[in-house]
């Protein structure tokens, strides 16, 4: 298994106004499983794309869009 790098970087921000880069399906995978706001579908959804990219089953950068609309449904887009 790669890391599966995404198209572009991702900044977030969380509440505490800490800054994070996620560059990867992995790295995205880590945020994930420490997810500082509401796990609704969108969540779920990004969640389960990027560990489906990193079995090969869908592509980073789908797996890049879900992280994305999960990041921005929650305000932590930067």
């Amino acid at each position: 298994m790669s890391d599966k790098p995404f198209p572009t970087p991702v900044r977030v921000i969380v509440k505490n106004h800490q800054e994070n880069i996620i560059t990867s399906a992995w790295d995205a995978v880590e945020f994930l499983r420490r997810w500082p706001a509401r796990r609704g579908l969108t969540y779920r959804r990004a969640l389960q794309h990027c560990l489906d990219a990193l079995d090969g089953i869908r592509s980073p950068k789908k797996a890049w869009t879900s992280f994305v609309a999960a990041l921005r449904e929650e305000g932590m887009l930067a």
